[in-house]
C-alpha cells in the first residue's frame, strides 16, 4: 500500500512538473513598490480638470487621467516596479520580463488587470521568469482654453520621451541587481501594450543622444537617455513583444536585430497600423478614460495634437528589407486592444509567451558592444543618386525603402552592375544592400 501510495505521489508530481518558461510550474511571490529610480523630475501642477477626474475616479472607483499645465512646474518623484518571482525556485539565471501597461501615457498603472499587466507577470513568474510591472512618469501637459482641452505636439513628445528614459532606467536597474534577482542580464525582454508597446520599441532601436526628438532638449531640457537612475549596465532589452505599438521614426530602426514580436489589429484608430498621428479618435478615447462627468467639470471639446507614429505595418516592412527575423500577428477588422473578444485574448497571450520560450532556447545577448574593424563600403551611388553600383563582391540582395518603410523597389544587384532609380518618384529613400550600411538619399526629379 505504502508502496503504491508513493508511486501515485511521484507520478503526480511528474505529471504537474511541466517544462521551465513554457509550462506554470510555480507558485509566485510578489515584492511590490519596489524604487527603481529616484529624484526623478516630474510635472507638478494638475489642470483644473484633472483634480476634478482624480476626484471623480477615487470616489467612483474610476481611473485617474492625469493632465498637467505646464512644463516648468516641477517635483521629484520615484518610480516603483513590482517584482514577481517564482516560489521555491532555485535557478540563479532565470531571464527577467519587464512589463509597460498603455493608457495613451496619461493613464493607467502596472497593477492594471484590464490590460493584463498583473496578469502577464503572474503567468511568466509561474513558468519560471522574474516579472516586473514597471511605473513610469504619466501626464500630458494640457491647456483648457474656452472649454477645450487642447494638448501641444511637442508637448506630447515630451510625455513619450520621459516614459523613454523610465524604461531605460528600469531595465539598467534588472542588470544592475541581476544577482539579487536571480537574473540572467543577458536576457532581459519587454512587453508592452499601446503606449508600453511604443516605449518598448523605442527602448531597443533609440540608441543615440542625435535620435532624442528635439522637443526632448527644448526648455526645460529633459536631459539625456540615461539622465538618472541606476548607470554602469546596457539600457537596452534583447527582445520586445510589442502589443499594438509604434515608433517615432523607421530611421531609427537601421540594422538592429533584436527579435521582436509585433501584435496589431489592421482597423487599430488609436495606434494606427500604417502610418498616421496616434489618438486620432482622442474624443473617444479620452471618453473611456474619463468619466461621463468630464463635461460637467468643464472639458467640453478635445483638441490634442500627436507627432506622427509609424506602426507595427512599417517597423515589419523595415525588418523584412534589412533581413531581421521577427514574429508578427496582425489580424483583419481588429481595433486597438482587442482584449474584449476571449478568443483573440488567448491567441495574443500564447503568442506572446511561445515568443518568449522561443527567446529562452537561444544563446544569451551580450551585455558589451564588440567594435569590428570597418572595411570600405562597396556601395556607391551615380550622379545625381540617379543609380548605385558595387565596386565589387558577390552578387547580393537590396531593397529601397520609403520613409514610411515601404518597399518601392528591390531585387540582386551585381559588381559593377549599375542599378537604376530613375522610376521613382521625387523624395526621400533609404537603400539597403546585404552587407553594407543603409544608405539615405534624396530625388529631387
Amino acid at each position: 500500500m505504502k508502496k503504491n501510495a508513493l508511486l501515485l505521489a511521484c507520478l503526480i508530481a511528474f505529471a504537474g512538473a511541466g517544462e521551465r518558461y513554457k509550462d506554470r510550474m510555480f507558485d509566485v511571490s510578489v515584492e511590490r513598490d519596489v524604487v527603481y529610480a529616484s529624484g526623478v523630475k516630474h510635472l507638478k501642477k494638475l489642470n483644473t480638470i484633472s483634480l476634478g477626474l482624480l476626484t471623480y475616479a477615487i470616489m467612483n472607483d474610476g481611473m485617474p487621467v492625469y493632465l498637467y499645465e505646464n512644463e516648468t512646474d516641477l517635483t521629484s518623484v520615484n518610480l516603483h516596479m513590482d517584482i514577481y518571482k517564482p516560489k521555491n525556485d532555485s535557478e540563479k539565471k532565470r531571464p527577467a520580463v519587464l512589463v509597460m501597461h498603455g493608457g495613451a501615457f496619461a493613464a493607467g498603472s502596472k497593477n492594471d488587470y484590464d490590460q493584463h499587466s498583473i496578469t502577464y507577470c503572474d503567468s511568466l513568474a509561474a513558468r519560471g521568469y522574474v516579472a516586473v510591472a514597471v511605473e513610469y512618469r504619466l501626464g500630458i501637459t494640457a491647456v483648457v482654453k474656452d472649454k477645450a482641452l487642447t494638448v501641444d505636439s511637442l508637448d506630447f513628445s515630451r510625455t513619450v520621451y520621459r516614459g523613454i528614459q523610465d524604461v531605460r532606467a528600469a531595465v539598467r536597474y534588472v542588470r544592475m541587481n541581476a544577482d539579487k534577482l536571480g537574473v540572467d542580464p543577458g536576457r532581459v525582454y519587454l512587453i508592452g501594450n499601446s503606449a508600453g508597446a511604443i516605449l518598448s520599441l523605442e527602448n531597443i532601436y533609440m540608441d543615440k543622444e542625435s535620435e532624442i526628438p528635439a522637443a526632448a532638449r527644448s526648455v526645460p531640457d529633459l536631459g539625456g537617455l540615461d539622465a538618472y537612475g541606476v548607470q554602469g549596465a546596457n539600457a537596452q532589452a534583447n527582445a520586445v513583444a510589442a502589443l499594438w505599438g509604434a515608433v517615432h521614426d523607421p530611421k531609427i530602426i537601421e540594422d538592429v536585430k533584436k527579435p521582436v514580436l509585433l501584435v496589431h489589429g489592421k482597423a487599430d484608430s488609436t495606434v494606427v497600423f500604417k502610418t498616421a498621428r496616434p489618438l486620432s479618435n482622442i474624443a473617444g478615447v479620452l471618453e473611456n478614460l474619463m468619466p461621463a462627468a468630464a463635461a460637467s467639470i468643464g472639458a467640453l471639446a478635445f483638441h490634442v495634437n500627436t507627432p506622427t507614429l509609424y506602426g507595427s505595418y512599417v517597423i515589419d516592412s523595415v525588418l523584412t528589407a534589412n533581413g531581421v527575423e521577427h514574429d508578427t500577428y496582425f489580424v483583419d477588422g481588429q481595433p486597438h486592444e482587442f482584449y474584449d473578444d476571449p478568443a483573440e485574448t488567448k491567441n495574443v497571450q500564447n503568442k506572446v509567451f511561445n515568443f518568449l520560450y522561443a527567446q529562452t532556447q537561444k544563446p544569451a545577448g551580450p551585455e558589451r558592444i564588440v567594435l569590428a574593424l570597418a572595411r570600405p563600403s562597396q556601395l556607391k551611388m551615380g550622379e545625381d543618386n540617379r543609380s548605385f553600383y558595387l565596386t565589387g563582391g558577390n552578387e547580393r540582395p537590396y531593397a529601397v525603402a520609403d520613409l514610411r518603410g515601404r518597399i518601392v523597389k528591390s531585387g540582386m544587384v551585381f559588381a559593377g552592375e549599375s542599378v537604376d532609380l530613375m522610376d521613382l518618384e521625387r523624395g526621400v529613400y533609404v537603400l539597403r544592400v546585404k552587407g553594407e550600411r543603409p544608405l539615405r538619399f534624396g530625388l529631387t526629379k
